[in-house]
């Protein structure tokens, strides 16, 4: 509803300067957009228009009545110009924030893909043990869940639905993945069934390769936990506890109500820093 909306005000408009998406064409391929380029960068400026619009009318209202307050000679004139001037930069930061979402996206997309790759390709090995068609390995790798099994299912579609070739369905499906190590991976398997080499084998290498560099990663995971962990006990909870001793000895020298400031720093500071390292280990995390 949306893009029929936006491309009926801005679909022919922006039609001759589509050369000059050509970045954004392929993030919204990486990050597994449905909409086309000229679609999304429609409803970009649709809503950014929109924003410009809310945010000039509510804005004059508010700054009117906040220069009214303070006595102001006219203050129509000043609020209307401070609530265009705020609008633009409100329109502006939404265009900007819809513009790089699908590179954001397609960044974690590569990483939630990279994160599982090595697992997928053992069971990849495991099928095609069997003696399998390689479109059967597809086909049982695209009822996984996740990033990879949307891009096997991809594969499986293109063959089974759009009739495409095995192989031109792989290619164009490491063009678009946002993973360098899963394009990779398509274009070996490509290369061995064009000339007829043992597909197991290849991926039993590639197995072997990814898990010696998931060790590895999980290695390196291990350090870190152990650098965050002293970091976190010497600043948050040491830091914390110094604190609160240092200012309930110095408060009666200083006459200063510091129960205030300890209670910042116990209820909000702490659980906040908290957070922080939590997330940061789970954002380093090499593991699904």
């Amino acid at each position: 509803m949306l893009q029929r909306i936006a491309m009926r005000f801005f679909g022919g408009i922006i039609e001759p300067y589509m050369v000059y998406f050509k970045g954004l064409s392929r993030s919204l391929k990486k990050g597994m957009f449905k909409s086309t380029t000229q679609e999304y960068v429609s409803v970009l400026l649709f809503t950014s228009m929109v924003a410009f619009m809310v945010s000039v009318i509510t804005g004059s209202v508010f700054i009117t009545i906040a220069l009214t307050s303070i006595a102001t000679s006219d203050p129509v004139i000043y609020s209307y110009t401070l609530a265009v001037i705020l609008s633009l930069l409100i329109s502006g930061s939404v265009f900007l924030a819809g513009y790089y979402y699908p590179n954001m996206k397609a960044d974690s997309l590569k990483t939630q893909i990279d994160r599982t790759l090595p697992f997928s390709v053992l069971f990849m090995a495991t099928t095609a043990s069997s003696g399998i068609h390689p479109l059967e390995i597809f086909k049982a790798l695209s009822r996984k869940k996740g990033p990879m099994g949307q891009e096997a299912n991809r594969i499986y579609t293109g063959v089974k639905t759009l009739g495409m070739n095995l192989t031109d369905a792989m290619a164009k499906s490491a063009n678009r993945t946002p993973s360098p190590l899963l394009a990779d991976l398509l274009w070996g398997m490509i290369s061995v069934i064009t000339t007829g080499g043992s597909l197991e084998d290849y991926l039993n290498t590639k197995t072997r390769t990814f898990m010696t560099k998931y060790r590895l990663s999980l290695n390196d995971y291990a350090k870190k936990i152990a650098l965050y962990t002293e970091i976190y006990i010497t600043l948050v909870m040491v830091g914390s506890l110094f604190f609160i001793v240092l200012t309930a000895i110095m408060s009666p020298l200083g006459g200063m109500d510091i129960l205030m400031m300890q209670t910042f720093v116990v209820f909000f500071v702490t659980p906040l820093a908290s957070v922080a390292f939590i997330v940061l280990l789970k954002g380093s995390s090499p593991m699904e």
